[in-house]
């Protein structure tokens, strides 16, 4: 995935070095500017997402700078201003002109990351799930969905068994587009509903609940069905009830050829491979997310509860995590969810944790504390925790954290 890009525009070296090698550390693309004369001519060739910005520069000062890309309507991402002899006026200045935020040198460490985490976070705007989760994602799940789809586009009647909702409509959006008329029931099932289908230009009826049809009977629903399709146009029925809709259309169609199941329906395993997808496809989608993973242990929590049967219930959820959630692997802690319907739990089994506590038992106090700090370290930097997010779990200020890892001898990279 694309790394979030940062330029940092300061004339003293030091600074530059210093905030460079923190952010690349913390998985950002950095590029450094000495001046704004240099800042203009790298921001004129690439996009960033984000622009440290200094204040006080000999050729031409921040604010200066900042007022001239905003008479220019060309500040695309979030500017955070740097300053190490700034005033309130100075701030307040800055923030007028739409800087998002101010920074006083000397910067501490989780100021800076705090300031870039918000701007970053303030400037994303995630979008629901739309037709590209179909059309563009090469995963074969998804690719036997799609295919499954396109298939259903060559039949004249398509069954569809699913809840109404956002993912129900970007598969219907994958099927028709726009090419359909939705049924009314105060119109008739008859030849006049043709023309007036045709006479909208559409190719397509879209019946949204079998309740609709309720005032007629299924010989008469299957005459007109025959009737459209007769006419060339293609009939949609939707209901969560599969008996039902094989009840309304008989023998007269094949009913596999033309049906089609909104997943996840009832296979709780699929909770979490579709888990994985959403939110993958959301980090493709805007990169100043960051990275971010489910671990096992959430993945199975998703999956034992029901709700999740729902894609657009468990798309609200993930979207809500990306919101809310800052560290890189989510954990089965970080949900706040309980579990919905029984099932096991991958558990360390109590054989080998009795013989990891017994090691830890017959050794010194000072070893002991040193071997569990080495494991508990170890076993965090493995899930591909930030150094950021292991620093606010351990309790570690991040300065010291370096310095207790080097230590340990555990290596970071």
């Amino acid at each position: 995935m694309t790394k979030t890009k940062i330029l940092i525009i300061d004339d003293e070296e030091d600074i530059r070095e210093s905030l460079s090698d923190i952010l690349n550390d913390e998985g950002y693309e950095v590029v450094l500017a000495e001046n704004a004369m240099k800042a203009k001519e790298i921001k004129d060739k690439i996009r960033f997402d984000l622009i440290l910005l200094d204040i006080w520069m000999p050729d031409c000062d921040g604010i200066s700078l900042l007022k001239q890309w905003a008479k220019e309507k060309v500040i695309s991402c979030p500017v955070i201003m740097m300053s190490g002899h700034g005033t309130i006026d100075t701030a307040i200045e800055a923030t007028r002109i739409g800087a998002f935020g101010f920074l006083e040198k000397p910067i501490s460490l989780q100021k800076l990351l705090k300031t870039i985490s918000l701007a970053l976070k303030k400037s994303i705007h995630i979008k629901k799930l739309d037709i590209s989760f179909i059309s563009d994602v090469e995963n074969p799940i998804i690719k036997i969905l799609r295919e499954k789809l396109k298939n259903l586009k060559k039949e004249n009647l398509i069954l569809i068994s699913g809840k109404e909702g956002n993912f129900l409509n970007i598969c219907i959006d994958f099927l028709l587009g726009n090419n359909f008329t939705i049924y009314d029931p105060i119109n008739r099932l008859d030849l006049n509903l043709v023309n007036r289908i045709q006479g909208k230009g559409k190719s397509a009826l879209l019946i949204k609940c079998l309740s609709d049809l309720s005032s007629y009977d299924s010989s008469e629903v299957r005459g007109v069905i025959k009737l459209l399709t007769s006419k060339k146009i293609k009939v949609i029925i939707i209901d969560n009830n599969i008996n039902s809709l094989q009840t309304l259309v008989g023998n007269d169609w094949i009913f596999e050829n033309h049906f089609f199941k909104i997943p996840i329906d009832n296979d709780m395993d699929m909770i979490s491979e579709f888990a994985k997808l959403i939110l993958n496809y959301y980090l493709s989608k805007n990169i100043n997310i960051g990275y971010k993973e489910f671990d096992t242990s959430a993945l199975n929590l998703m999956r034992l509860n029901s709700n999740f049967l729902q894609i657009d219930i468990l798309d609200q959820f993930i979207v809500g995590l990306i919101q809310n959630i800052n560290v890189e692997t989510i954990m089965a802690d970080d949900l706040n969810i309980t579990e919905s319907k029984a099932g096991s739990k991958n558990l360390i089994s109590q054989e080998k944790t009795s013989e990891v506590v017994s090691e830890l038992y017959n050794l010194g106090l000072r070893e002991a504390r040193e071997q569990f700090e080495k494991n508990y370290f170890k076993f965090h930097i493995k899930s591909k925790i930030s150094m950021t997010d292991l620093a606010k779990k351990s309790g570690v200020e991040r300065t010291h954290l370096y310095r207790k890892l080097k230590q340990l001898k555990i290596n970071t990279k």
